[in-house]
């Protein structure tokens, strides 16, 4: 049974591994998901960086014709050297303010513009209706425009992000800036649309410690791994410890943080006067991890399943449990059918016995107990069973018993009756007495020796066949003593054992078989130890060896010389 069992520790062992690497694999996805997750976070944070440095230098770029235009030019002149705004300049400002914006690209426009003269004072404005007196020379980024520099920064204006470039307005000659014109840009959810389409990054404002706006690819059913503002909520109660951290009130950006576990968030604060104000954005993403090995089916979409050899591993499994199968038949199936017939044939009285040799494995046990407990349960009742063929039970005998052939049997051969004795003579009368006395009887003579046969009547001496080792060989036949002669001198005789070594070298190759490690100290030692066997027991002069095959296999014959 040992091929057909042979399926149970593979199979266990082939599901050990399966499961084995399963869990592997789940630990090895979800510690790298995690590891690109945090990497991708660092690279969404800086790249959003970018781009607002980018888009605050495209605005300040786009500022520039406004501030070139004459009409606006000519009444900030007029404001800076009065004592207060004239409302002429106010007026021809605004509609100089209200043209040149017009030539403003889309993706450029600005929510408010102002316009100040040499002492920020708000001399017009454009989409916005703040008090005319606003003096917006207090702020940095004004101040650094009103002394020749072009500046960006982050506002917060009624607890709402605004973007801010200012850019100087110069006399046509050159000279001390004698204004400056200031562009807004509310950080809505337009905006965080904007900056997730040009960077890729599912990107959040936040102001005063409150999300604002949101801004990500489009959420659907089939991508588990895209945000939906809902996400976003973890971050209210995430904020407040976030802001705390060493990292984020030295560096202005938090480590990567997980508020939960398939959310990872970067906290960025906003350079300038929101700064102080709590104000910044936030960078998320969302990646599938694996709660157990099973998960990677329900994680898996039909381009992976699609990439699996379906058919190569049916054809390996149909393949596997035919051969196994198979096994089983062999090795289980037939040897039980052939237990059954003999079953049927004992209770139907056509066998007396079972005959072990016809079965293999545990069921040859199984017949041989069979046949003793019927034996014994026949002798309880005093029923004495016949005895049964013999060879039927354990199969077709030799026709002589199995011996070493360069055994020699104790007694004479089984097919030779032994000689009688002699009969002894008779025993004399007794002579007559002589004496008063009666002499003491004689002796009786002892019997004669018996003849020594002849050397031409020896009766042949039969080495019956066995298997016997010489070097792998087999002597499988007998051999009958030749006539007398005279014995070999040992020249003569190493010789002839050279000779029949290189002759059973040959019919070992002609057979098939290996002759390695087998050197002519090995086979004349063989020989010379039966040799001295045979002539000690039956007092031959030597001994004849003779090759042959028997079986497809090389053999030797040994014959006692008188």
């Amino acid at each position: 049974m040992v091929l057909s069992r042979f399926w149970y520790p593979i199979l266990s062992l082939a599901l050990a591994v399966a499961v084995g690497v399963l869990y592997i694999a789940h630990s090895f996805y979800n510690r790298h998901t995690e590891r690109w997750m945090n990497e991708a976070l660092m690279a969404d944070a800086s790249a959003v960086a970018l781009y607002l440095k980018d888009d605050a230098r495209n605005r300040a770029a786009a500022l520039l014709p406004v501030s070139l235009n004459p009409e606006l030019r000519e009444a900030v002149a007029k404001s800076s050297e009065s004592d207060a705004v004239p409302k002429e300049s106010r007026t021809k400002a605004t509609g100089a303010l209200d043209k040149a914006l017009k030539d403003v690209a889309e993706d450029q426009r600005f929510t408010k513009v102002y316009l100040v003269d040499a002492d920020g004072r708000l001399v017009a404005q454009w989409n916005s209706n703040d008090r005319e007196d606003w003096n917006l020379g207090g702020h940095a980024v004004v101040a650094d425009a009103l002394a020749g520099w072009i500046r960006d920064d982050a506002w917060v204006v009624r607890e709402e992000i605004m973007r801010v470039v200012a850019r100087p307005v110069e006399r046509d000659g050159g000279g001390e800036p004698i204004g400056a014109v200031i562009g807004l840009t509310a950080v809505d959810a337009t905006f965080a649309q904007r900056v997730n389409q040009r960077t890729g990054a599912s990107v959040a404002f936040y102001s005063l410690g409150v999300r604002r706006n949101f801004g990500a690819a489009p959420h659907s059913e089939s991508d588990t791994a895209s945000l939906s503002p809902g996400d976003f909520d973890v971050m209210q109660s995430d904020m407040k410890e976030a802001s705390e951290t060493k990292e984020y009130q030295e560096v202005g950006r938090t480590l990567v943080r997980r508020p939960r576990r398939d959310v990872g968030i970067v906290y960025t604060r906003v350079p300038g006067e929101a700064w102080d104000l709590g104000s910044g954005y936030i960078v998320a993403r969302k990646v599938t991890l694996l709660e157990s090995p099973a998960d990677f089916f329900r994680a898996a979409d039909q381009t992976d399943k699609d990439k699996v050899p379906t058919g190569l591993l049916i054809g390996v499994a149909l393949g596997l449990g035919l051969l196994g199968i198979l096994f089983t038949v062999i090795e289980h199936s037939m040897p039980l059918s052939t237990f059954r017939k003999n079953a049927q044939a004992f209770a139907a009285a056509k066998i007396d016995t079972f005959a072990p040799s016809k079965f293999r494995g545990a069921f040859k046990k199984i017949a041989a107990d069979i046949n003793d407990g019927v034996d014994k349960v026949a002798a309880k009742g005093g029923i004495t069973r016949r005895a049964a063929d013999l060879e039927s039970v354990i199969g077709p005998l030799p026709a002589q018993p199995q011996m070493s052939a360069f055994a020699v049997p104790d007694a004479a051969p089984i097919d030779e009756k032994p000689k009688a004795l002699p009969k002894p003579p008779p025993a004399p009368p007794p002579k007559p007495s002589t004496g008063g006395l009666d002499a003491p009887p004689a002796p009786p003579p002892a019997p004669p020796p018996p003849p020594k046969p002849s050397s031409a009547g020896m009766p042949a001496v039969v080495v019956p066949a066995a298997p016997l080792s010489v070097s792998g060989s087999l002597v499988t036949e007998e051999q009958v003593a030749p006539a007398s002669s005279a014995a070999p001198s040992p020249a003569d005789e190493l010789v002839e054992w050279k000779a029949i070594y290189e002759e059973f070298l040959k019919m070992k190759k002609q057979c098939g078989e290996s002759v390695e490690g087998l050197t002519f100290d090995r086979f004349k030692g063989t020989l010379e130890r039966n040799k001295s066997a045979l002539v000690s027991r039956h007092t031959c002069t030597s001994v004849k060896f003779t090759v042959y095959a028997k079986d497809g296999k090389a053999a030797l014959r040994a014959s006692p010389v008188k």
